[in-house]
């Protein structure tokens, strides 16, 4: 490398190990193949010594970024501060900023990259910059503003000008020190749109009251779907069309239309019954029920069978009634609910006993009333004699029976026997059950009618049409197979479902 070069600004990769250096060219020695370059930088940082020697040896790659003709035009250019304070932007043309900030040699002290603050020859403290190497050999340094600048050394002139400037390090500890705009007419600080959306007074919002009501009454919708209706009403006739809602227990594909009426008898009673979901239960008299009982006896379905299922569906009839897992659960012994089942000497009455029995076993305080007769029907001692196993109560006299009931299940009425409502236990127990508040529920009643209301009937097989309407109806499966309704004369498909006991509904 000839002398020629000498003043040129230089790029020297020295490899991985001793980094990449830049700066002015000092000094050539061909005798001894070095080369010294003035105010290095090594790897972007500045160097402690002003001057550094690198061997041409440790030179891998030499790269000339500027030629001393370059370089000297650059240190000769008058430089140009990127953002000036207060003071400084009132004496200077803002209109004639110049981006780049070229070097001028200066006696600055410099230390791992950073100039040390000291004061200038006019004894102004000049703030401490850090500076960075960009590819075309210009030392630019961080300022507050952001913005990539050239650094460059205040003269005389230029510091009595110039005040402090923020800095790299000043930059972090606190905020810009921009000065605020002015209005020289009536220095009045002009209101940035922050401040306008964020500092408006809180009474301007709450001087007013807002009248929801006025405003929505001036939306007449009525008048706009009408237009609506009348600009598309191909539109508005498929949004009309309400499509079908399923539960998640239905099927959304119908397999054909559903049949309502799936029973028919040869002998109506009178009346038909519905149930919940929409099928038709007609009612029949009180000799084709017998008829069909008595068939289903023949066929191996015994009486003591047929009380069982009346008993076993009337308790969880009276088990729902009084409040199913909410009443009778184990958290809850100390309000037991106490059930009263009157019962007449005649196959209601077992059916009522059978009842008695299965709510004790729920745990139910049960209390049987027998009138006391010296002979009493075979099926009603048997009845009797199961429920002597259970923790239930029986007795022949009104005193003994509870004053507050939770309720009351009525099995004194029979079909055969309506003479019974004439006898003085009958008269007594019926007058008794009227002071009481307890709902009652009839098993099996006839037709004619109780003499206590109740509030709900319990019907069998089939429905019968009871003269009094006033109480609800319901209807236990006996478990009949459909070829004794065949051979009664009934056409029968099953209404029950998924239940044993199910509500009817007067058609």
């Amino acid at each position: 490398m000839t002398c020629e070069w000498v003043g040129s600004i230089v790029s020297l990769d020295c490899g991985e190990a001793l980094g990449t250096y830049q700066g002015q060219v000092r000094k050539i020695d061909n005798a001894t193949q070095a080369l010294t370059i003035y105010k290095a930088y090594r790897n972007g940082l500045r160097c402690e010594v002003p001057e550094l020697t690198i061997n041409a040896g440790d030179i891998k790659d030499l790269k000339i970024l500027k030629s001393p003709s370059e370089a000297r035009c650059l240190l000769n250019k008058q430089a140009t501060p990127s953002k000036l304070s207060k003071e400084v932007e009132e004496a200077v043309n803002p209109t004639c900023p110049s981006p780049v900030k070229v070097i001028q040699p200066s006696n600055h002290i410099h230390t791992n990259g950073y100039h040390n603050g000291r004061h200038s020859a006019n004894g102004q403290r000049i703030t401490p910059t850090r500076d960075y190497h960009d590819s075309n050999g210009l030392y630019y340094n961080h300022s507050g503003s952001g913005s990539g600048s050239a650094r460059h050394t205040p003269t005389r002139e230029q510091g009595e000008q110039k005040t402090r400037r923020s800095s790299f390090s000043d930059s972090k500890g606190r905020k810009s020190t921009t000065p605020r705009k002015i209005d020289g007419r009536n220095n009045i600080r002009k209101s940035t749109p922050r401040e306008d959306c964020f500092s408006a007074p809180v009474e301007s919002f709450l001087s007013k009251e807002f009248d929801f009501e006025k405003n929505l009454a001036l939306f007449d919708k009525k008048a706009v779907f009408e237009e609506i209706e009348n600009q598309f009403p191909e539109v508005v006739r498929v949004t009309d069309k309400k499509s079908e809602k399923y539960r998640c227990d239905e099927n959304v594909l119908q397999s054909g239309p559903v049949q309502l009426s799936q029973i028919h008898v040869p002998a109506s009673g009178g009346g038909d019954f519905v149930t919940d979901a929409g099928l038709v239960v007609p009612s029949v008299t009180y000799q084709l029920r017998n008829k069909i009982l008595s068939t289903a006896e023949q066929c191996g379905l015994s009486v003591d069978r047929q009380i069982e299922m009346v008993g076993r569906s009337a308790s969880e009839m009276v088990l729902q009634l009084l409040g199913g897992s909410h009443r009778l659960n184990p958290q809850n012994d100390h309000q037991l609910p106490t059930v009263i089942v009157l019962c007449g000497p005649h196959t209601q009455g077992a059916q009522g006993i059978s009842c008695a029995r299965h709510l004790a076993n729920h745990n139910v305080k049960t209390i049987v009333f027998v009138p006391n007769f010296v002979r009493m029907n075979q099926i009603l001692e048997k009845e009797l004699q199961l429920f002597e196993f259970c923790d239930g109560k029986k007795t022949s006299s009104t005193k003994e029976l509870p004053t507050m009931p939770d309720m009351i299940v009525n099995a004194l009425d029979s079909h055969e026997n309506p003479n019974l409502k004439d006898q003085s236990w009958y008269k007594s127990l019926t007058e008794w059950a009227r002071n009481k508040r307890a709902p009652c529920l009839a098993i099996d009643p006839p037709i004619e009618g109780a003499a206590l209301d109740s509030k709900w009937s319990l019907g069998i097989c089939l429905p019968l049409s009871l003269k009094s309407a006033a109480s609800q109806m319901y209807l236990c499966d006996l478990g009949l197979p459909k070829k004794v309704f065949v051979e009664s004369g009934v056409r029968y498909v099953s209404p029950f479902s998924h239940k044993f006991v199910i509500p009817l509904h007067r058609r």
